[in-house]
């Protein structure tokens, strides 16, 4: 009830936050140069650039170079209609720009009468004619379809050209590998771009810069049902971007004069699952894994063709089952009887181990003393306190490992953590999309069940292992 709860609060802290939370940065840019039939430039024609998802208009006019640029474009799809008197009206549509993306859109229009329109499709994708910035991005479209096991968002960054993550990447069991804390977010951010060492690169969320302080790791990790796209910059990028080998630029979707939405459910459980090869040589059999996540999105108009609002929303529960191996006591041995414990003598060979009673003493010479033998290694009337002690020692469950009663004692815990994560999100058509996210997660760690074996309940004290505080992006311009 308390995760419940919580997580319902911190929903509800993003859709008020996001009123006044502004980092969904605009940075794409649509340019162009208008001439007509004879090649020659036409200068004060007017240039509009329509946004077909939310209907949102950016008016501009030629220069007296017959050149115009529409910039601080969302990323989207695209119309841009040109008219001039005398001339026929030009409109081309399904134009795709994306994230820093600049588009060149060079317009030929003919002379005719104002009634006729001269209408294109772009169906092909649009070449970067305009910058030397190398870089490559993986949209909405390929996250919603490529399985992600741990939702990691910098995962899709490794799916481009010269970005190698590191084998920490790889790891889609433990607890890191699901961003539960700080070390997890390491984890999750160990990538390399063109032969750079991990953590050096600048990760930006809606164009703010997100790193934490202490591996330059990524602090904030949104669900991927709100990631729009994730952009790798790896050579030639402008002064706007730093601090690092390469730019990892996530974005988050926005709402849209259409309603959209999405749900999923995603199920990992060990019975889909094969035994290690380390449980398998130590005869441990397949230890419980557990996952089980639920996530959704939509977003849609407030008012049409002026305010939109999108909200996301995924919720992880994890079990797993750890197993270790022990050197405990032997029943003999936690009641003083060390006649069948052998210790390694110099050369690592086992020998009978010797007790030696410290309250007997011989005196041997001035400062030299010599402690008495205990016989057979068994210690007559031990200490009852000492006897006390060995008694908290775990009963050995498996076959010792050698004659020295090596792991002797396999102990199964059971560890668990649930993670909430929100993203909400308002549009309007006059201003920069406003943006809140937040993380909540919680990591429960029970103490270990006798006889080795899992817990059938969790007990109600439990440790915190990530309780951040809910983090809200904050405003870039």
């Amino acid at each position: 009830m308390f995760i419940r709860n919580t997580s319902r609060a911190l929903f509800l802290s993003g859709l008020i936050g996001c009123s006044i939370l502004y980092a969904q940065i605009r940075s794409a840019t649509i340019t162009g140069t208008v001439k007509d039939a004879a090649g020659a430039v036409i200068p004060n024609a007017a240039v509009t650039v329509t946004q077909q998802e939310t209907g949102v208009q950016t008016a501009v006019k030629t220069t007296e170079a017959g050149t115009y640029t529409a910039p601080y474009l969302a990323a989207g799809t695209y119309t841009v209609d040109v008219s001039v008197t005398g001339f026929t009206p030009y409109k081309q549509t399904d134009i795709t720009l994306a994230v820093n993306q600049t588009v060149r859109v060079d317009v030929d229009l003919r002379v005719g009468a104002v009634q006729q329109t001269l209408e294109i499709s772009a169906q092909g994708a649009q070449l970067q004619t305009d910058s030397s910035t190398v870089q490559g991005a993986v949209e909405s479209r390929t996250i919603d379809v490529l399985p992600n096991p741990t939702g990691n968002p910098l995962y899709y960054a490794s799916l481009q050209a010269g970005v190698v993550p590191r084998n920490a990447m790889a790891d889609t069991t433990s607890l890191n590998s699901f961003g539960v804390g700080a070390g997890a977010r390491k984890q999750q951010s160990t990538i390399g771009v063109n032969g750079g060492r991990a953590f050096t690169n600048d990760i930006q969320l809606d164009g703010l810069p997100v790193m934490g302080g202490g591996y330059n790791e990524a602090a904030v990790m949104p669900n991927t049902e709100g990631l729009q796209e994730v952009r790798v910059i790896s050579n030639d990028f402008s002064a706007e971007y730093g601090h690092g080998q390469a730019v990892i630029a996530m974005s988050t979707k926005s709402g849209t004069n259409t309603f959209h939405g999405q749900a999923d459910y995603t199920l990992r459980n060990e019975a889909l699952n094969a035994n290690n090869m380390y449980n398998n040589s130590n005869g441990i059999p397949r230890q419980a894994f557990k996952v089980n996540e639920f996530g959704g999105a939509v977003g849609g108009p407030i008012l049409k063709d002026k305010l939109f609002f999108f909200t996301s929303y995924h919720y992880l529960m994890h079990n797993r089952a750890t197993t270790s191996l022990m050197t405990v006591p032997t029943p003999a041995e936690a009641t003083g009887d060390f006649s069948h414990t052998f210790i390694r003598d110099a050369n690592g060979s086992p020998t009978p181990a010797q007790i030696f009673d410290p309250y007997s003493v011989t005196q041997l010479g001035p400062d030299l003393f010599q402690r008495s033998i205990i016989p057979n290694a068994i210690i007559p009337n031990p200490n009852p306190y000492a006897l006390k002690m060995f008694g908290f020692y775990p009963s050995p469950n498996r076959t010792p490992d050698d004659v020295f009663n090596t792991n002797i004692r396999r102990r199964q815990s059971r560890r668990s953590a649930v993670i909430a994560s929100t993203i909400a999100s308002t549009t309007s058509a006059e201003r920069t999309p406003s943006t809140a996210a937040l993380v909540y997660s919680r990591a429960r760690s029970p103490r270990p069940a006798p006889s080795g074996r899992l817990p059938s309940t969790m007990p109600r004290r439990s440790r915190r292992i990530k309780t951040p505080t809910p983090r809200l992006a904050t405003p870039l311009f």
